[in-house]
C-alpha cells in the first residue's frame, strides 16, 4: 500500500495534466476544492462539446455511389522529357568545343581545366579553326551532341500498348531552353493523337 501511495504521489507531482496536482497534493482545503470544481467544470464542458460534435457527425450519414465508364478511345497523355545534362562530352570534338566552348563555360580568360584529358582537347595552340560558315548551328550541335531519346526512354507502355521514341517529337532546342536541359521531347508526337483500344 505504501508503494502505491508513493508512486501515486510521484505521478501527481510530475504530471502535466493541468490542475491535477493542485487537487491531490499539499495546499489548503478550500484551495483544493476550488481546483477540483474547476477541473470538473472543464471536464464537463469538454464532454458536452465533444458529445455535441459526435451527435452532429452521426446525424449526417454519407452515401456515395460510383459509376465507372470506360472510354474506348483515349487521348495519349502529354509527357515531356528533358535531360538536365545539356551535351554528352564523350561525343564532343575539338571543333565542337571551339564553337560552343564559351557558351558551355569551357573557354575564357585564365580558365584552367580541372583534369588532364580535358586540358589536352582544350589546347588550341596548333588548331586551325574551321571557317565561320562551316561551324555548326546550335540546333545541329544539340541534335548531334545532345542526349537522344532512344538512350533516355527505357520503357514506355500506355493502356496496355507499347509506346516508344516514335510517339515523341523534339519540342525545342532553342538557346532559351538551354537552361531547362537543352533538348526536350514531348508526346503526343502528332497533335491530338488518339490511341484506339
Amino acid at each position: 500500500k505504501d508503494l502505491s501511495d508513493s508512486s501515486g504521489k510521484l505521478f501527481l507531482k510530475h504530471t502535466t495534466l493541468h490542475g491535477l496536482r493542485h487537487i491531490f497534493l499539499s495546499g489548503s482545503y478550500p484551495r483544493r476544492v476550488a481546483w477540483l470544481l474547476a477541473f470538473l467544470a472543464a471536464l464537463a464542458l469538454l464532454f458536452t462539446w465533444s458529445s455535441n460534435r459526435v451527435r452532429y457527425l452521426l446525424s449526417s450519414p454519407v452515401y456515395t455511389k460510383a459509376h465507372m465508364v470506360y472510354a474506348k478511345r483515349l487521348v495519349f497523355p502529354a509527357v515531356t522529357i528533358c535531360n538536365q545534362n545539356l551535351l554528352l562530352p564523350r561525343r564532343m570534338k575539338k571543333t565542337d568545343i571551339f564553337s560552343a566552348g564559351r557558351w558551355l563555360g569551357l573557354l575564357g580568360r585564365n580558365w584552367q581545366p580541372p583534369w588532364s584529358p580535358l586540358s589536352r582537347i582544350l589546347d588550341f595552340n596548333h588548331f586551325l579553326p574551321p571557317p565561320r560558315e562551316s561551324q555548326p548551328s546550335m540546333r545541329q550541335l544539340l541534335d548531334r551532341l545532345g542526349h537522344q531519346l532512344e538512350e533516355m526512354l527505357l520503357y514506355c507502355r500506355y493502356q496496355g500498348e507499347l509506346c516508344g521514341p516514335r510517339n515523341f517529337s523534339t519540342v525545342s532546342v532553342s538557346p532559351k531552353l538551354v537552361f531547362l536541359g537543352g533538348c526536350c521531347f514531348s508526346s503526343p508526337s502528332p497533335p491530338n493523337r488518339l490511341m484506339q483500344f
